[in-house]
């Protein structure tokens, strides 16, 4: 019995170090996020080893198009406001345990509408590769400090 319950408190303390240790990546993610207007300063198609024209003139027209003067804003209660060309939209996110995804949810509603998959992320770059029309892209944005 004795032997039971020290197995159990061995599990019981390894449980915890690994629901600590994914919380971390979850916290120092936001930390790293908040504060900051993150902008858009390219778009590329995602690095798979195979160089596809299309995808590069998609990714092109993306930067020069849809993503063109756009920024996110990720705010401490799980709001975030993204910009594009003037316009505004909100929505709410969440991060993974581990910190290297971002699901992106509506205002209003539980269904995820994207999610994207963080592949840098420092105090002034994120770079994180997402889906959008079907097309697989990489953005990469560059911080700006929000003034308090």
């Amino acid at each position: 019995m004795k032997r039971l319950a020290t197995r159990l408190a061995w599990m019981l303390g390894a449980w915890l170090l690994i629901c600590t240790w994914s919380s971390c990546g979850r916290t120092h993610t936001q930390q790293l996020l908040l504060h900051k207007t993150w902008h858009v300063v390219d778009v590329t198609p995602p690095d798979n080893g195979n160089f596809d024209i299309e995808a590069v003139r998609a990714a092109e027209q993306m930067k020069n198009g849809f993503y063109r003067d756009a920024n996110f804003t990720f705010l401490k209660n799980g709001l975030f406001v993204s910009d594009f060309n003037g316009k505004r939209d909100t929505g709410r996110y969440t991060i993974s345990p581990g910190g290297k995804i971002i699901s992106l949810y509506p205002l209003q509603g539980n269904r995820i509408y994207e999610q994207i998959h963080i592949l840098e992320l420092s105090d002034s770059v994120l770079s994180f590769s997402t889906v959008m029309a079907n097309f697989h892209m990489v953005l990469h944005l560059k911080a700006k400090p929000i003034n308090p």
